[in-house]
């Protein structure tokens, strides 16, 4: 997967030939993300640590259909953004660490089933809300 990702930091086309995703990926480089695209161009992978991202951007970033991995550790990201997500179907791990994250937020990313790995520490989420996550999303690694 490096190899992949070293690769493909800081191209300048979407990949995709849709104006939307060429759209997308400027408004992505203008919040200072870091990108990784895999063989073929596609965003995989958001890299928006430290950033100052809100809850509004998510919606920029659910544009990117193949995205696998999404760092959104301390940032400005809350309960409130995370529906915005609902439409990365193939998102497996998300980076949380460090934001407004609570126990309501973790019911919303329960709705995206190929998610495998969540990190959410330090985060105000309780045992019994990473227990009804990881059964409903069986297999799930929670870092908390």
């Amino acid at each position: 997967m490096i190899g992949l990702l070293a690769g493909g930091i800081g191209c300048g086309s979407s990949g995709g030939g849709m104006s939307s995703g060429t759209e997308s990926v400027r408004e992505l480089k203008s919040l200072g993300a870091v990108l990784g695209r895999d063989t073929t161009g596609r965003v995989i992978e958001i890299n928006l640590t430290g950033k100052p991202i809100a809850n509004a951007d998510l919606e920029v970033i659910a544009r990117q259909p193949h995205l696998q991995i999404l760092w959104l550790t301390n940032t400005g990201i809350t309960d409130a953004g995370l529906p915005s997500l609902m439409p990365l179907k193939n998102l497996r791990v998300i980076g949380l660490s460090r934001t407004g994250v609570t126990d309501t937020g973790l019911s919303h990313l329960a709705n995206i089933k190929s998610l495998r790995e969540i990190y959410l520490y330090p985060n105000k989420v309780t045992d019994s809300s990473v227990d009804d996550l990881k059964a409903k999303l069986p297999g799930i690694r929670v870092i908390y």
